[in-house]
């Protein structure tokens, strides 16, 4: 069975995106798919040092000795990514900016070993609308990211929840995610 790999950007162990992940999570596994989430903030993942090792060595892996070396084998495995993430400062955290970077690495491998995956994001943030705090920002990273990789579904959803535990509130973003994580299994 294939599993779908959830990067939780959050700092929060129990923040709003963190709920998320675990909501999205949850319906995959109902509908008997498999999932890993990854919580960011408590792994030891460096920032790119554009030393470009990864592409001279072309196997893919970056020279850095830190969490990023299980990470690259997980993102090889996996058959979707799902990458969410608070916003922060007009675009998603340091702590996913951090994996998306890192990234890099894998084209140093022959060919495009992410294209034709799932690819989906879920952001979060404190503003009324994806205008006013700055989550149009990552939005279009992100669907430029998976257009560049490849990705199917390429589907980014978002909504508003300023407080921790607000995010239960939001009635539509918690249906998004549902309905997510169907179209999901509908791939597999």
């Amino acid at each position: 069975m294939n599993t779908i790999l959830i990067f939780n950007g959050s700092p929060r162990k129990k923040g709003n995106t963190a709920v998320l992940c675990d909501s999205l999570a949850e319906v995959i596994k109902n509908r008997n798919g498999k999932t890993e989430i990854l919580t960011l903030n408590s792994l030891n993942i460096n920032p790119c040092r554009a030393c470009d090792s990864c592409m001279r060595n072309k196997d893919g892996m970056c020279v850095q000795e830190d969490d990023m070396k299980d990470i690259y084998g997980k993102i090889l495995d996996a058959h979707g990514l799902v990458f969410a993430a608070p916003i922060y400062w007009f675009m998603y955290s340091a702590q996913l900016k951090l994996v998306i970077d890192r990234m890099y690495a894998l084209f140093g491998m022959k060919g495009n070993p992410l294209g034709g995956k799932i690819m989906a994001g879920i952001l979060v943030y404190g503003g009324s609308d994806e205008h006013d705090s700055g989550a149009i920002n990552a939005i279009n990273a992100l669907k430029t990211m998976f257009n560049y990789l490849g990705g199917e579904i390429k589907e980014i959803i978002h909504g508003t929840a300023m407080d921790i535990g607000d995010i239960r509130k939001n009635k539509i973003l918690m249906n998004k995610v549902k309905e997510l994580g169907i179209k999901i299994m509908q791939k597999l």
